[in-house]
Protein backbone atom coordinates (compact mmCIF):
# COMPACT_ATOMS: atom_id res chain seq x y z
CA UNK A 1 0.00 0.00 0.00
CA UNK A 2 2.95 2.25 0.86
CA UNK A 3 4.57 1.84 -2.44
CA UNK A 4 1.41 3.36 -4.10
CA UNK A 5 1.09 5.92 -1.88
CA UNK A 6 4.40 6.97 -2.66
CA UNK A 7 4.16 6.67 -6.31
CA UNK A 8 1.11 8.53 -6.26
CA UNK A 9 2.48 11.39 -4.50
CA UNK A 10 5.16 11.27 -7.13
CA UNK A 11 2.97 11.54 -9.81
CA UNK A 12 1.13 14.53 -7.86
CA UNK A 13 4.07 15.84 -7.66
CA UNK A 14 5.40 15.78 -11.23
CA UNK A 15 2.03 16.73 -12.41
CA UNK A 16 2.17 20.19 -10.09
CA UNK A 17 5.71 20.60 -11.39
CA UNK A 18 4.50 20.17 -15.05
CA UNK A 19 1.61 22.51 -14.27
CA UNK A 20 3.64 25.42 -12.86
CA UNK A 21 5.83 24.98 -15.39
CA UNK A 22 3.12 25.83 -17.89
CA UNK A 23 2.18 27.90 -15.85
CA UNK A 24 5.44 30.20 -15.52
CA UNK A 25 5.81 29.63 -19.78
CA UNK A 26 2.54 31.59 -19.98
CA UNK A 27 2.97 34.50 -17.86
CA UNK A 28 6.44 34.80 -19.86
CA UNK A 29 4.75 34.34 -23.11
CA UNK A 30 2.19 37.05 -22.73
CA UNK A 31 3.69 39.39 -20.02
CA UNK A 32 0.65 38.29 -17.56
CA UNK A 33 0.88 39.09 -13.83
CA UNK A 34 0.74 35.90 -11.66
CA UNK A 35 -2.47 34.73 -9.89
CA UNK A 36 -3.14 36.08 -6.76
CA UNK A 37 -5.89 33.84 -5.52
CA UNK A 38 -3.83 31.48 -3.80
CA UNK A 39 -2.61 34.54 -1.69
CA UNK A 40 -6.63 35.73 -1.54
CA UNK A 41 -6.77 32.04 -0.20
CA UNK A 42 -4.24 32.39 2.57
CA UNK A 43 -5.33 35.49 3.65
CA UNK A 44 -9.42 34.12 4.28
CA UNK A 45 -8.23 31.35 5.54
CA UNK A 46 -6.11 33.72 7.99
CA UNK A 47 -9.08 35.38 8.73
CA UNK A 48 -12.04 32.05 8.91
CA UNK A 49 -9.14 30.88 11.71
CA UNK A 50 -8.48 33.54 13.62
CA UNK A 51 -4.66 33.29 12.69
CA UNK A 52 -2.60 36.67 11.94
CA UNK A 53 0.36 35.94 9.63
CA UNK A 54 3.81 37.65 11.38
CA UNK A 55 5.92 40.01 10.67
CA UNK A 56 5.72 43.78 8.68
CA UNK A 57 3.48 43.90 5.54
CA UNK A 58 5.95 43.05 2.86
CA UNK A 59 6.80 40.23 4.93
CA UNK A 60 3.34 39.31 5.29
CA UNK A 61 2.61 39.41 1.79
CA UNK A 62 5.66 36.97 0.78
CA UNK A 63 4.65 34.68 3.17
CA UNK A 64 1.05 34.50 1.86
CA UNK A 65 2.84 34.49 -2.00
CA UNK A 66 4.80 31.15 -0.49
CA UNK A 67 2.02 29.51 1.63
CA UNK A 68 -0.52 30.30 -1.46
CA UNK A 69 2.24 28.06 -3.61
CA UNK A 70 2.65 25.62 -1.05
CA UNK A 71 -1.44 24.92 -0.98
CA UNK A 72 -1.11 24.22 -4.71
CA UNK A 73 1.93 21.28 -4.52
CA UNK A 74 -0.58 19.95 -1.21
CA UNK A 75 -3.38 19.92 -3.36
CA UNK A 76 -1.57 17.79 -6.47
CA UNK A 77 0.43 15.93 -4.42
CA UNK A 78 -3.20 14.90 -2.13
CA UNK A 79 -4.67 14.38 -5.66
CA UNK A 80 -2.02 11.75 -6.32
CA UNK A 81 -2.03 9.90 -2.98
CA UNK A 82 -5.64 9.25 -3.47
CA UNK A 83 -5.27 7.85 -6.97
CA UNK A 84 -2.27 5.93 -5.94
CA UNK A 85 -4.17 4.65 -3.00
CA UNK A 86 -7.23 3.90 -5.43
CA UNK A 87 -5.25 2.22 -7.52
CA UNK A 88 -3.66 -0.10 -4.60
CA UNK A 89 -7.27 -1.29 -3.63
CA UNK A 90 -7.99 -2.24 -7.56
CA UNK A 91 -9.11 0.43 -9.29
CA UNK A 92 -7.92 0.68 -12.72
CA UNK A 93 -9.44 2.59 -14.96
CA UNK A 94 -8.34 3.39 -18.65
CA UNK A 95 -6.15 6.09 -18.98
CA UNK A 96 -8.49 8.62 -20.32
CA UNK A 97 -10.60 8.24 -17.50
CA UNK A 98 -8.13 8.22 -14.82
CA UNK A 99 -6.73 11.05 -16.46
CA UNK A 100 -10.04 12.69 -16.43
CA UNK A 101 -10.80 11.68 -12.58
CA UNK A 102 -7.40 12.98 -11.53
CA UNK A 103 -8.28 16.47 -13.43
CA UNK A 104 -11.68 16.96 -12.01
CA UNK A 105 -10.18 16.10 -9.09
CA UNK A 106 -7.44 18.47 -8.87
CA UNK A 107 -9.68 21.45 -10.14
CA UNK A 108 -12.45 20.82 -7.38
CA UNK A 109 -9.68 20.67 -5.13
CA UNK A 110 -8.08 23.67 -5.41
CA UNK A 111 -11.46 25.88 -6.51
CA UNK A 112 -14.10 24.80 -4.06
CA UNK A 113 -11.87 25.99 -1.35
CA UNK A 114 -11.65 29.42 -3.16
CA UNK A 115 -15.03 29.39 -4.32
CA UNK A 116 -16.02 28.44 -0.34
CA UNK A 117 -14.03 31.47 0.78
CA UNK A 118 -15.64 33.94 -1.87
CA UNK A 119 -12.74 34.22 -3.52
CA UNK A 120 -13.73 33.45 -6.74
CA UNK A 121 -17.11 33.29 -7.75
CA UNK A 122 -19.31 31.70 -10.05
CA UNK A 123 -20.80 33.62 -13.31
CA UNK A 124 -22.81 31.31 -15.49
CA UNK A 125 -21.74 28.58 -14.79
CA UNK A 126 -18.29 29.53 -14.65
CA UNK A 127 -15.35 30.21 -12.25
CA UNK A 128 -14.86 34.23 -12.14
CA UNK A 129 -11.83 36.21 -10.14
CA UNK A 130 -12.89 39.72 -8.85
CA UNK A 131 -11.01 41.79 -10.69
CA UNK A 132 -7.90 43.08 -9.16
CA UNK A 133 -6.36 46.90 -9.25
CA UNK A 134 -3.43 46.00 -10.47
CA UNK A 135 -4.80 43.89 -13.33
CA UNK A 136 -4.02 44.87 -16.94
CA UNK A 137 -7.38 45.67 -18.32
CA UNK A 138 -8.24 45.53 -22.01
CA UNK A 139 -4.42 44.63 -23.24
CA UNK A 140 -4.08 42.42 -25.97
CA UNK A 141 -1.18 39.89 -24.71
CA UNK A 142 1.81 39.75 -26.32
CA UNK A 143 4.93 37.89 -27.08
CA UNK A 144 7.93 38.79 -25.64
CA UNK A 145 10.51 40.83 -27.80
CA UNK A 146 12.99 39.37 -29.95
Amino acid sequence: MLSSIARGAAAGAAGTTALHAATYLDMTLRGRPSSSTPQQTVDKLSEATDTSIPGDEETQENRKSGLGALLGMVTGTTVGVGYGALHKWGWRPPMLVGAVVATVSAMVGSNAPMTVLGVTEMENGRTRTPPLRNRRKNKKARALPR
